[in-house]
């Protein structure tokens, strides 16, 4: 059960990463940006809003449990389909499901940026994420990879 849990909290946080940076200040800094996309996508992803997940990826999405972008989403479609995604978020809610951003720090090399520790917690266990962000040429910041320890 823990396994099926991890699995679509990677699907739903993974795909709640970014949603455009309209609205967040054109003067403002890549970090601060970058900190804004998270947190918008810890509260969708909290909020479970599956819709608004794809506008959080990048075409250039990979990470180790979901080859790209694409596989992500027909993932969320399907899990829609079959109900899963209304019972994922009553999990989060019976089981206290948490973002934790207090520690989470943003840093900059090159054309990419990183967001970690990203702390998920329930009452099943606890896992850290790390999120990678490049900018995509419509120059928002959106999630390229993810990396999950504690699975």
């Amino acid at each position: 059960m823990k396994k099926c849990a991890v699995s679509s909290l990677l699907i739903l946080l993974a795909a709640s990463t970014i949603v455009g940076c309209a609205g967040m200040g054109k003067g403002a800094k890549p970090e601060e940006l970058v900190m804004k996309q998270t947190q918008a996508f810890a509260a969708d992803f909290l909020a479970v809003n599956v819709d608004k997940i794809p506008g959080y990826i990048s075409e250039k999405f990979t990470s180790e449990r979901v080859p790209d972008k694409a596989a992500l989403v027909k993932s969320l479609d399907e899990a829609k389909a079959a109900g899963r995604v209304e019972r994922f978020a009553q999990m989060i809610k019976d089981d206290h499901g948490k973002v934790d951003l207090q520690q989470a720090k943003v840093a900059l090399k090159g054309d990419a940026a990183t967001v970690y520790p990203i702390g998920l917690s329930s009452d099943r266990g606890a896992l850290t994420v790390e999120l990678t962000y490049k900018k995509d040429p419509d120059k928002v910041w959106r999630v390229t990879g993810i990396k999950i320890e504690g699975l």
